[in-house]
């Protein structure tokens, strides 16, 4: 097509010849960043090609929605190589009842795409590309920082505690981002500004508490040969949903949850002292490859199957309760009742007191409510102070050992609830294209239990095309489709195994099969 010759805010040549530049250009900038060693030249990369995307998605409509199509076109490369080049072949070639029918325009996006990635003339099938982790880190008052290059989101996060640890409550600015190696491009996934290092070692470990980390030994050879083989049953099956030609949207969560499960394993392995690891990872992917092709596409991912289970804790935690039963302190016939009872537009937390009575041989009591309180705490202080209007008597005195088992129950339901919350925001989060991000606003940061999405890159925010109507339905459903843990055959699979060595648990266990 012709060359327009509409505005050009900051001096951007808004023209076919242009366009082809301009992306040849940022491709370069997003693998340099990959490549670099230095902390300052990485931002400064990023920075730029970010700003060079920003201009050509908000600049003429003509011409951002055909930025669009060459930077989905390098991402076809990225995610689906065998569709890709079926599309190149038909812009080329055309198909058998048809010759090429696009325009020019877009039969150039499609070869410039294959000739950026250098996948075009391959003649053997590639697989989906694999993601690298580029972590920041650098004290907020320092021109320096530390860069470093991870093989899993997980890896990346511990570089950084590693590097928290040790500064304590000095003001840290860090981020952490997945680019893909074929295509470049770049997801954020955490990101700080200025916030006391101790704070980023709570929110780390919540992270890890909530995505799972290292695997510790049982010490049981059988339990511990169990707990490899689930995780690499999970990591197969990660692996095919990543590699699976319907996995849309969540390919990029499978490729996260691939890569943490691998480099798991890896640190599993060896604290098993295991030499077969890596051999037994390629047959994995092996078998991934091959076994891609007949399974129907996942409809949920890791990070929905984490925030059910957070969920599920929640609520047994809260169905199972707490209820302990004291003497009043100067009155052995007056038993106190407390606990936490979810009761439907009531207070959770309850006191109730007994007070025995005697006729006879029989012993006989009647049972009056203290009250419903909204927190622990509140509940403790009311039985503390409690006397009876239609039995006076001393204020109660709540033994030492019933306030802490109340008080542990309390900060349980606290974490779960917390949990649960982190789940949600890290998947919605990941979902939208959001680094989790920790701010710090005057004396107060966001980030003890208040872990929050943060701003999205400009360029994600619009290349993301709106979803369809299917894709609402589809993620509006996504609760109810989401497979529990024991309807996978990678679990069916994993739980037979942990039942049959729980009947035999001295059996030699068997070379894994390719």
């Amino acid at each position: 097509m012709d060359d327009d010759g509409e505005a050009r805010p900051q001096e951007r040549d808004f023209s076919e010849s242009g366009m082809r530049r301009a992306y040849e250009g940022i491709y370069q900038l997003r693998q340099r960043a990959i490549k670099t060693e230095s902390a300052t030249e990485y931002l400064a990369l990023a920075t730029e090609a970010t700003q060079l995307e920003r201009d050509w998605l908000t600049g003429p409509p003509r011409w951002a929605l055909r930025w669009r199509y060459l930077d989905a076109a390098v991402e076809d490369w990225a995610n689906d190589p065998d569709v890709a080049r079926q599309n190149l072949d038909e812009a080329v070639h055309g198909t058998q009842h048809s010759p090429p029918n696009l325009t020019p325009t877009v039969r150039e996006s499609l070869q410039q795409a294959a000739q950026l990635v250098r996948r075009g003339t391959m003649g053997e099938p590639t697989d989906t590309s694999s993601l690298v982790y580029m972590a920041t880190y650098s004290r907020a008052a320092s021109a320096t920082g530390d860069l470093g290059v991870h093989t899993s989101w997980w890896k990346a996060r511990e570089w950084v505690r590693e590097r928290a640890v040790a500064d304590d409550d000095t003001p840290v600015d860090l981020s952490v981002a997945a680019h893909d190696v074929v295509s470049g491009k770049r997801r954020l996934l955490n990101t700080a500004t200025a916030i006391p290092a101790a704070e980023v070692v709570t929110e780390l470990d919540r992270l890890t508490m909530v995505l799972g980390g290292a695997c510790e030994r049982d010490g049981k050879e059988f339990v511990d040969d169990l707990h490899y083989d689930v995780l690499c049953d999970d990591y197969q099956a990660a692996m095919i949903a990543a590699r699976h030609p319907g996995a849309g949207t969540r390919r990029f969560e499978h490729k996260l949850c691939a890569d943490d499960l691998r480099d798991r394993i890896l640190d599993f392995a060896t604290s098993l002292g295991r030499q077969d690891t890596v051999a037994e990872l390629a047959d994995i992917d092996r078998t991934a490859r091959q076994d891609v092709a007949f399974w129907t596409a996942p409809s949920f991912s890791w990070l929905d199957q984490i925030a059910d289970h957070s969920e599920q804790a929640r609520e047994q935690a809260s169905r199972q309760g707490i209820d302990v039963h004291f003497p009043h302190a100067d009155d052995s016939t007056r038993i106190i009742q407390a606990g936490h009872s979810p009761v439907q537009n009531l207070d959770p937390w309850y006191g109730r007191q007994l007070r025995l009575t005697q006729l006879g041989d029989e012993h006989t009591g009647e049972l009056h409510e203290i009250g419903r309180y909204g927190s622990c705490e509140e509940l403790l202080t009311a039985l503390q102070n409690h006397t009876s209007a239609m039995d006076p008597g001393p204020p109660g005195v709540v033994p030492v050992e019933v306030a802490r088992r109340l008080r542990k129950f309390d900060q349980q339901l606290r974490e779960l609830d917390t949990n649960l919350a982190t789940s949600r925001i890290v998947r919605n989060a990941i979902r939208s294209g959001q680094p989790i991000q920790w701010t710090r606003f005057g004396k107060q940061s966001n980030t003890t239990g208040l872990t929050s999405p943060g701003e999205r890159d400009p360029a994600q925010r619009l290349v993301e095309p709106a979803a369809t109507d299917n894709q609402r339905q589809s993620t509006g459903s996504e609760k109810a489709q989401t497979s529990p843990s024991g309807t996978s055959p990678t679990r069916d699979a994993a739980r037979k195994r942990r039942e049959r060595i729980a009947r035999q648990p001295n059996r030699t266990r068997p070379r894994r099969r390719p």
